[in-house]
């Protein structure tokens, strides 16, 4: 049965890697191309069929494992909107303002870049747009494989990506500038257990990071270089260890993070740091 819920988006793409180092993409949108490259015709896949989500892409990727993805934020759609039966519609300078105002709220963000890690230690770039790889380049050689990556502004700013982070099992983490996917900074500082996670602030101008060794490093990307890190406490007995830190995320304001350890969840406030939850899922 066809969901009615109103929160479901418009646009949806969900985008996936395999043990075997295949990406693959599904789309609540077809998108086809005639004539003009620039010129997409959108199609919002009807919802009373069933049918909400279509495979858009799957490809070849790496050799071995995909270890991580990232998706850079999207743009919107200049020359193209969309109605439920696919007609394209254009926006006029002389339309009345109504108008103006429908065929606003019918424009679609077209996808962004998409970054994927693998274990062969190769960091494609996928454009999400027109389904054709941009980029493909390996790590530096001593530093291991790639085991999280994430965009600088992530997807969740309205600023498009100028740097991506690519954390590796060396425990380094590597700045690349987008422009020509050249490598601005290696930043050192967690062990050798390797960067789990990744985080960049909605500015862009900073990031955390969490490893194995139980470390949550926040980074000055501007300069980069570290600028603080905060040590999970040991836990148990006699040989005690640190909890890895599995995942960290941002508030949609900066003003916040999380971060997961163990079978706990943190939350801290970024101006008082102080504890907002401190949860133990088990």
């Amino acid at each position: 049965m066809a969901s009615k819920d109103p929160r479901i988006p418009s646009r949806l793409i969900i985008v996936a890697g395999t043990y075997d180092g295949v990406l693959a993409g599904w789309d609540t949108v077809e998108h086809t191309r005639e004539g003009d490259q620039n010129d997409i015709e959108l199609k919002l896949l009807r919802r009373n069929d069933g049918q909400h989500l279509k495979l858009s892409f799957a490809m070849s990727a790496h050799e071995g494992s995909v270890r991580c993805i990232d998706v850079s934020a999207g743009v919107a759609a200049e020359n193209a909107s969309i109605t439920s039966d696919g007609k394209k519609t254009k926006e006029r300078k002389r339309q009345r303002s109504d108008s103006v105002e429908s065929t606003t709220n019918n424009m679609l963000t077209l996808p962004g870049l998409l970054l994927s890690g693998g274990f062969d230690e190769n960091i494609n770039v996928l454009n999400l747009q027109k389904h054709s790889q941009t980029g493909e380049f390996k790590t530096p050689s001593d530093l291991g494989s790639p085991l999280c990556g994430s965009f600088a502004p992530p997807s969740t700013s309205a600023l498009p990506p100028t740097h991506a982070l690519v954390g590796t099992t060396s425990g380094k983490i590597i700045l690349y500038k987008k422009r020509d996917w050249s490598v601005q900074h290696v930043l050192s500082g967690h062990d050798a257990g390797g960067v789990h996670c990744l985080a960049v602030h909605p500015t862009g101008r900073m990031a955390l990071s969490g490893g194995r060794d139980g470390k949550i490093i926040l980074w000055d990307l501007m300069k980069g270089r570290l600028a603080f890190v905060h040590k999970l406490p040991k836990r148990g007995g006699k040989g005690r260890t640190k909890d890895a830190v599995n995942h960290v995320v941002w508030s949609d304001d900066g003003s916040r993070y999380a971060y997961c350890h163990g079978t706990k969840i943190t939350a801290r406030d970024v101006g008082s740091g102080e504890d907002l939850l401190d949860v133990d899922m088990m």
